[in-house]
């Protein structure tokens, strides 16, 4: 038996083991455990900021009529929700490597773990990532079918999204294999979600007004996804992948985020004392400012502590909530 195939039949009996922890199980439960595992591929926690960027967005485009009670408001977001479960679910295929060899994975970095517990099989993910993209065409289809705007353009919106949520990790961009992944991420989940939901109502894409809503957001978003790379930063390395913290160290990863932090700050203060973007971000600096205060001090704490990388749920939690009210703050505007 070659090495190669010997590697193989263990993991196979590792995997297999694994299922076996709890002794034998009953369909129902198997069934549970299934969906268990499904679940938590899926990393529903990150979903919420992007349905607030995608309605700020819409929000936008339609300010008086609404867009709850709009079909093709929910229709978009189910473009959009399908195709990021597609990009968690290649996530999960392409970095088997790196989840496989993290010593420091949490609820917020070193995905979702199905593949490595075993919960999942490489084939199952697999599915679910046809199963994803198709429905997600589907969906597009019916879109592109109903959109009162420019059909061009919102087909241009669907498919640069696409190629940039999926080529995050699949080949053959592999944009966070090529130190770009930070950037990829900042843009579709900022400018890219608003702009689609501004046109799929109806919006113009040259409109100033979703590209003014969406550079505060971007800004506020790369602390907290340059930051998720410290942790993965020794398995990302020898997987070679380069994101930001394995390109620059960790410590350099940390001063960047605070520089990003200050940034995303500035903006909060200019779009709120100027108005711009239709007044969407009016009071924001009040609470972003503190925010960015207390974040910069714990980003600097930790970099003058010296501590290597490791766990940081603590930042994490602190960057993502800066995160939030760049897009509940606009929303909850908009929405008035």
């Amino acid at each position: 038996m070659g090495p190669e195939k010997r590697q193989r039949w263990l993991e196979r009996a590792r995997r297999q083991g694994l299922q076996l922890r709890q002794g034998r199980v009953t369909p129902w439960e198997r069934l549970r455990q299934k969906t268990g595992a499904w679940l938590r591929a899926l990393r529903l926690q990150f979903y919420p900021m992007t349905w607030l960027a995608y309605t700020a967005g819409a929000l936008a485009a339609n300010p008086a009529g609404g867009v709850f009670g709009n079909p093709l408001f929910w229709l978009g977001y189910l473009c959009l929700f399908l195709l990021e479960v597609a990009t968690v679910l290649i996530n999960e295929q392409v970095d088997f490597a790196s989840d496989r060899g993290n010593r420091f994975f949490g609820p917020f970095t070193g995905g979702s773990r199905v593949l490595v517990d075993g919960l999942l099989s490489r084939r199952e993910v697999a599915a679910g990532i046809v199963f994803s993209l198709a429905a997600f065409a589907a969906a597009a289809a019916g879109l592109l079918a109903l959109t009162p705007g420019s059909v061009p353009v919102v087909l241009a919106v669907l498919v640069v999204l696409a190629v940039l949520a999926t080529g995050y990790t699949a080949p053959p961009l592999k944009l966070s294999y090529r130190g770009l992944g930070e950037l990829d991420v900042a843009v579709t989940h900022s400018l890219g979600v608003m702009l689609g939901g501004f046109v799929f109502l109806g919006g113009p894409w040259q409109e100033p007004l979703p590209w003014l809503l969406s550079l505060p957001l971007l800004l506020a978003i790369l602390p907290s996804i340059t930051l998720a790379g410290i942790p993965d930063l020794e398995a990302d390395a020898a997987a070679g992948k380069c994101t930001l913290a394995v390109r620059l160290g960790h410590r350099a990863a940390l001063r960047l985020s605070i520089a990003f932090t200050g940034l995303a700050a500035a903006a909060a203060v200019i779009w709120d004392v100027f108005g711009l973007a239709a007044g969407a971000y009016a009071g924001v600096a009040l609470i972003a400012v503190p925010h960015a205060f207390w974040l910069g001090w714990l980003l600097y704490r930790r970099l003058e502590s010296g501590s290597p990388p490791g766990r940081i749920d603590g930042l994490m939690v602190a960057s993502l909530t800066f995160v939030l009210w760049f897009g509940l703050v606009p929303v909850l505007r908009l929405a008035g």
